[in-house]
């Protein structure tokens, strides 16, 4: 494993000598991706009875929990909420019978997963927030960060309607203003 990893460059990041806070933020997302590739190496190496360590899941879970959007993007808060969420899972057996309750359950860890989006949004989003819990039936989380990122969409259209949406006759003493006019002759 060692040898592998060293060969693809990737050592670093299991050695805990490439860590996340070396590189400038605009560069977190990506090394949180590449740092999701050699997980899923290992966990494709390991064996899958070694591969359930308490103290991971607990961390992976707490992580999880406290997660919250900051001053990031709700995209990229979402993706590093994914990101967590599929880790979880890859440590996690879930009933695989089609049963009711196993379905039911299904439903239940959805229905957390849009609660932890949704607990970890800025109050910003409290209105939309307030909206997609009061729906009956209660959207997927995928849909719930649709909605989100419209709102999202909409704050930033309306926050850039200052200069677009601007009355010019207000406008005439930061600007110089001309007008043009066409008579018949000339």
């Amino acid at each position: 494993m060692r040898v592998a990893l060293l060969g693809r460059n990737k050592l670093g990041l299991v050695d805990g000598s490439c860590t996340k806070d070396k590189f400038p933020e605009i560069l977190w997302n990506h090394w949180e991706r590449v740092n999701a590739i050699v997980l899923s190496w290992i966990m494709n190496s390991v064996a899958s009875g070694l591969l359930v360590d308490g103290a991971r899941s607990f961390n992976l879970h707490k992580e999880i929990a406290t997660l919250n959007q900051g001053t990031a993007s709700v995209s990229v808060y979402f993706s590093k909420l994914k990101d967590l969420w599929e880790e979880f899972e890859a440590l996690v057996t879930f009933p695989g019978c089609d049963c009711a309750k196993s379905r039911d359950f299904v439903i239940h860890l959805q229905k957390l997963k849009l609660f932890q989006f949704l607990m970890g949004l800025n109050d910003s989003y409290s209105q939309a927030r307030s909206q997609i819990l009061l729906m009956s039936p209660m959207p997927t989380v995928n849909q719930a960060y649709a909605m989100i990122i419209s709102d999202e969409s909409q704050k930033t259209v309306a926050g850039s309607a200052g200069l677009l949406g601007a009355n010019p006759a207000n406008m005439s003493d930061q600007y110089e203003v001309a007008m043009y006019s066409r008579t018949g002759g000339n």
